[in-house]
């Protein structure tokens, strides 16, 4: 497992499946996409263990300036 902690982000870059840009009317946000979560869960029905896929929700940052969003994307 791989984290980066920057500023008041920490991303676990292991389960990282990608980063986007969203630009909003004033500024925008770098939004992370993660991997889904996957666990091994009890079927109530048949008592059996099965592994079950959770989504992760996005992380997103915001800037205020779309010229900051940018430049962070882009490092």
């Amino acid at each position: 497992m791989m984290i980066n902690y920057s500023g008041s982000i920490a991303v676990d870059f292991s389960r990282l499946k990608g980063i986007r840009k969203e630009y909003l009317p004033k500024g925008g946000n770098l939004v992370f996409e993660m991997d889904d979560l996957c666990q091994w869960i009890e079927n109530p029905f048949t008592e059996e263990k099965e592994l079950q896929s959770f989504p992760n929700s996005p992380i997103k940052f915001y800037f205020e300036l779309t010229d900051h969003l940018d430049g962070c994307f882009d490092e």
